[in-house]
């Protein structure tokens, strides 16, 4: 009974302030919207390059026409030396340069090694990544189409001639996510990181508002009531929020929806106690979400979304995972949505999520109970 009448205390409070109402029905679509809309292109497309041929040869145009027409570059300038082309470089007008060396075609047609030099702007590792992993299939494709004429030139037939250019092929079949797109890797992660700093928040207003009515009766069925009524009050945009993942951004979801909803209801649960623990330190809302939203940057690059979890110092991911528990939810969540993970594999994080939860919601209990109302409560 002192839970039901607690819940409906919480509950209207989301109603009371105007601030609750938009971070719990409106927030996770607005980010959902936001960040789908930043990575609404599959891949980096029209990359501004320069492309500066000494050789002025058929072979080395063809080269030039080959990469004007992929979708991944545009030819932005044909400068007419290295130092125009470096020039270009450093000013950031472009992402990178192709440099076709002076007797290029004859080298080729010679049978002498010869080589095309990419020079790549590494300051922005995406751009950079896309770039090099484009113009290396380009050149590659070139370079054995060239060989294979060159080698049926000699008498041998078209099939011979590929055999022996291509002694083998690489097939390749990529599972799950064969586009490879930043889309379907990093919004399920981002999605976690929106329930948590949402929850945090929304928490985090009620405790520190309302902390007078909290601390009246049972102080620990009052913060797990009031955690219950902002879980009710997302739950509507959530949904929305994730069809819009899935039919709008077209993001593969194929796991199953109740392993995942488990393991989101519990992740919320368990940021109970971090947020009584840090409203009970600070005892101020502003300060609150000062340190809340702090803390979003350095929970999702541990998390495991960002860098694998196995390059992370031991001891650093044991810290985390006793201090915050989006690392046990994150990567699993994602896993469990895009891989189809079943259950029995996420049970070791489900259980750790679990644990946490208790000990954690204990520590806050005691932490926002142990000092009498601060007059600070009323900002």
């Amino acid at each position: 009974m002192a839970f039901i009448q607690s819940f409906k205390a919480a509950f209207q409070c989301i109603f009371k302030y105007k601030g609750l109402l938009i971070i719990l029905f409106i927030g996770p679509i607005f980010l959902t919207l936001l960040f789908g809309g930043v990575y609404s292109n599959d891949y980096v497309n029209d990359m501004p390059i320069a492309i500066l041929d000494e050789d002025a040869s058929n072979l080395s145009q063809y080269v030039a026409n080959t990469f004007s027409v992929s979708d991944r570059f545009e030819i932005a300038y044909y400068p007419n030396s290295r130092a125009e082309m470096q020039k270009l470089m450093d000013d950031g007008t472009i992402a990178m340069g192709i440099w076709i060396p002076k007797d290029f075609e004859r080298s080729v047609t010679a049978f002498q090694s010869a080589e095309i030099i990419a020079i790549i702007d590494g300051s922005n590792n995406v751009v950079a990544g896309n770039a090099y992993a484009q113009a290396t299939a380009i050149i590659q494709t070139i370079s054995a189409g060239v060989e294979m004429k060159l080698i049926a030139a000699k008498g041998m037939s078209n099939a011979m001639a590929k055999n022996t250019a291509l002694v083998y092929n690489v097939s390749e079949r990529i599972l799950f996510d064969p586009k490879m797109t930043y889309m379907n890797y990093l919004m399920i992660c981002f999605f976690a990181v929106f329930i948590q700093q949402l929850m945090m928040s929304a928490m985090g207003g009620i405790f520190n508002r309302e902390r007078e009515t909290l601390l009246k009766g049972n102080v620990l069925i009052n913060l797990i009531a009031t955690t219950s009524a902002c879980i009710v009050g997302m739950t509507p945009a959530l949904i929305i929020s994730m069809v819009l993942l899935k039919n709008l951004f077209h993001i593969p979801i194929i796991g199953n929806l109740w392993t995942a909803s488990l393991m989101t209801l519990i992740f919320m649960f368990s940021l109970t106690g971090p947020a009584s623990v840090l409203s009970g330190l600070t005892r101020d809302r502003v300060k609150f979400a000062q340190i809340s939203f702090m803390l979003s940057v350095p929970t999702l690059v541990t998390s495991g979304c960002v860098w694998p979890l196995e390059e992370m110092p031991n001891m650093l991911k044991i810290v985390v995972q006793l201090f915050w528990p989006l690392i046990q939810f994150a990567k699993p969540l994602q896993e469990v949505l895009i891989k189809g993970r079943a259950f029995e594999t996420v049970r070791p994080q489900v259980l750790s999520l679990v644990v946490f939860t208790i000990v954690w919601t204990l520590i806050g209990w005691q932490v926002y109970k142990r000092d009498t109302i601060s007059p600070q409560n009323n900002i």
